[in-house]
């Protein structure tokens, strides 16, 4: 039996951060809004004679091979693979392949999306029935261990249902709105939208701990900063429900402006030069996807000026994403015997 499965990567149009266990319980109403994106991961399993496993991980040109699963080490090379099948634990030799179309350090939250696709495909290999929210809980244990830190819960979300959602974190767990726009706004949205590769690379791991840790602590303005990104939250759910492209880009903006003052290296000069272009050649606002400090870029434009802000991102060295809201969440492309 061969299977193989591919999930999206998202973009969070706002509310980012919110979703970080234990944040999302100091606030009164966190929403984190998240659209998926088409750039995908891919995993493959493949069965091998005897017990024997092999990693591959082709977009980062690493493998591993044991004798078996129990050989397999942690914390070494390929730890998020090894860790996932140990988990899965299949009977038999398998050969576990990956690939991610994002550039490294994207911020498009392509860890997790990687994560789903291999836990949906191990979990196939194995004979498993796990539901969604069992791939989601299961895949936050495993990569805050990978991590050595807490982790947030959109990135799974975007890479496993496709879409627009909003996502509601409370004590009595995790509810799921999902957007049904209009197909004339879905348009829209997609003609708006840029997804630009800055050119550095980032680590949402560090910048999401240093935002929690100042929150707990009380550091500056960062508890009054995240209760306002949680307001714009809402504000961007009520404006993508109106179908008002205005409206998303101001809330957009809001969220961009409280978010860079979170933490030290959320943005820098590179970033500041990008959004400042893309705000003369008539964007209506920019935002870092994830955590910040680099990685991708949303720029929401009109699209008449489209054109005009993709030449001015290049002209600042962006690299631009050929991308659009992908529907469809997590998908078995193939599971022959």
């Amino acid at each position: 039996m061969s299977i193989t499965v591919t999930a999206p990567m998202r973009i969070d149009l706002a509310g980012g951060t919110l979703d970080l266990h234990p944040l999302y319980l100091f606030l009164h109403d966190p929403l984190t809004v998240t659209a998926s994106i088409s750039l995908h991961s891919r995993a493959s399993v493949t069965p091998l004679e005897g017990n024997r496993v092999r990693l591959v991980s082709e977009d980062l040109d690493q493998s591993v091979e044991v004798e078996n699963t129990e050989e397999l080490s942690l914390g070494g090379k390929l730890d998020l693979l090894s860790r996932a099948v140990k988990f899965y634990a299949p009977q038999g030799g398998l050969e576990l392949r990956t690939k991610s179309a994002a550039p490294k350090g994207s911020g498009l939250g392509a860890s997790s999306s990687l994560l789903m696709s291999m836990s949906k495909a191990l979990g196939l290999f194995s004979g498993r029935d796990d539901s969604i929210h069992d791939i989601i809980m299961y895949g936050a244990g495993l990569e805050a261990q990978n991590l050595r830190i807490p982790t947030g819960y959109q990135d799974y979300y975007g890479a496993c249902l496709g879409g627009i959602n909003g996502l509601e974190f409370r004590v009595d767990g995790h509810n799921i709105r999902t957007l049904y726009p209009s197909a004339e706004f879905f348009k829209l949205l997609n003609d708006s939208m840029v997804v630009s590769f800055t050119g550095i690379s980032h680590f949402s791991g560090t910048s999401n701990w240093n935002m929690l840790k100042r929150y707990v602590d009380q550091e500056g303005d960062t508890v009054k900063r995240m209760e306002a990104i949680e307001d714009t939250a809402h504000q961007m759910w009520d404006a993508l429900i109106c179908e008002d492209l205005d409206k998303v880009g101001k809330a957009l903006d809001r969220e961009w402006q409280n978010r860079r003052g979170l933490a030290e290296g959320v943005t820098n000069d590179r970033i500041d030069s990008m959004v400042l272009a893309a705000k003369n050649a008539g964007a209506l606002a920019s935002k870092i996807c994830g955590a910040g400090g680099g990685g991708c870029m949303l720029t929401l434009s009109k699209p008449e000026n489209k054109e005009k802000v993709i030449e001015a991102l290049r002209s600042k060295g962006a690299d631009i994403l050929d991308v659009s809201i992908d529907n469809e969440g997590l998908k078995v492309l193939e599971n022959s015997k």
